[in-house]
């Protein structure tokens, strides 16, 4: 009895000594948390005051001021949008998009000297036309970059170099973009010189992330960009682009995203396709041309292709009835010809067809389109083309598209 009264002692005297060591573990991780750093608080104060609130500044409706939450009293690390390191009390992280901010961008302001930045998103605000200053190169530790508009960008003027050297980038964002499908009226404030881009692309070899829609590059693009392996999306919508396009970059092995529409004057083929991450090929009023290969049976993932008012002619091969997971497909204004694949009405996640504006000619039966239950959009018009139903043919050489 007394050695059971002995171990029972001692095992309680175990369980508070393991308790007390695991409490005094707690205090000291929370003794270490560091809060905002002086400096840094004061820096972001100064960034903060040098900008009015506007509720025209920004584009989205689900806008509103985060710098509000900036009391000088408090800990910078706890304002809206803010993010600090835990064991620092470093500024890591400003998201301030959307934030209703206007005013115009001190090339020398203290938000520069917040120098253990990895993140800054200042998209959809009203930076009055100012430059992006060349100082942003001194946040050397930025991950990701943020600095487009939800409508016009409102930074003007060239894209500073240093840019390319902020070689920790995996997203840049400088792109115009609305919430309009066909953002045709926009103006290009930006410009970017073909030797940033290429040093950009030299340089920041981790990128996953690039979108200069609307950002004027007046030039053929960097045969570099083909060495991003770890590139994701890449859009250069309206970018006064030319040349050939580099083929390359069709094969980026985690490429999901390719959008090059609105350059005219772009010239490119589709390569043989192997790759299976794409998901989105967006060439619309570009000048590639040729022929569809029949390789794009690989495209497993494809969910949007749109190629219209190019230069592509020929037969559709049938092997695109293996693109199960379209939702649109847009071959409008070009020179295909041939019939239309009887595999392309299988497709039962298709929401939009349009090819108008061919040479392709056959007939079709009415009840072809069943399958495709999804089908919210159709254009057939100024092709060859005759409609069964009921062994009734309807021409549809000029049938306007459902919409």
């Amino acid at each position: 009895m007394m050695r059971f009264l002995c171990f029972t002692a001692l095992s309680i005297q175990f369980l508070l000594l393991v308790t007390n060591c695991l409490t005094l573990n707690d205090s000291t991780t929370t003794h270490h948390r560091h809060e905002c750093n002086q400096h840094e608080s004061n820096a972001l104060l100064n960034f903060k005051q040098s900008f009015i609130r506007s509720k025209y500044a920004s584009y989205s409706p689900f806008s509103y001021p985060k710098t509000v939450s900036g009391i000088p009293t408090t800990d910078c690390c706890s304002w809206d949008g803010i993010e600090c390191d835990e064991l620092t009390g470093h500024v890591i992280s400003i998201d301030l998009s959307s934030s209703l901010l206007y005013g115009f961008m001190d090339p020398n302001s203290t938000l520069f000297s917040l120098v253990h930045l990895q993140s800054l998103d200042l998209s959809d605000n009203d930076f009055n036309h100012s430059q992006i200053p060349a100082r942003i190169g001194d946040l050397s530790q930025l991950r990701h970059l943020n600095l487009s508009h939800g409508n016009e960008n409102t930074f003007s003027g060239e894209v500073p170099p240093q840019v390319s050297q902020l070689s920790n980038l995996l997203s840049l964002d400088l792109r115009s973009y609305t919430l309009e499908s066909r953002p045709y009226y926009l103006i290009n404030n930006l410009q970017l010189k073909a030797s940033t881009l290429t040093s950009l692309t030299q340089n920041t070899t981790r990128l996953e992330h690039l979108r200069l829609n609307f950002v004027t590059i007046s030039s053929s693009l960097p045969h570099t960009l083909t060495n991003l392996t770890s590139l994701q999306m890449l859009s250069l919508f309206n970018c006064e682009l030319h040349g050939e396009f580099p083929l390359g970059i069709f094969h980026l092995p985690n490429l999901t995203v390719l959008d090059l529409g609105e350059n005219q004057n772009l010239r490119g083929l589709l390569p043989n396709f192997f790759s299976k991450t794409l998901v989105t090929i967006y060439l619309p009023r570009t000048s590639f041309y040729g022929t569809l290969p029949t390789s794009i049976e690989n495209l497993t993932s494809l969910n949007w292709f749109e190629i219209s008012s190019c230069n592509f002619y020929g037969v559709i091969p049938s092997s695109i009835g293996n693109l199960t997971q379209l939702a649109l497909l847009d071959l409008t204004n070009n020179s295909f010809d041939g019939e239309i694949p009887h595999s392309l009405f299988g497709f039962e996640n298709l929401v939009n067809l349009f090819l108008d504006y061919n040479f392709f000619e056959g007939h079709l039966a009415l009840d072809m389109f069943l399958k495709l239950k999804m089908l919210n959009g159709l254009g057939l018009s100024h092709n060859k083309l005759s409609l069964f139903s009921q062994n009734r043919a309807v021409n549809v050489t000029t049938l306007p598209p459902i919409q």
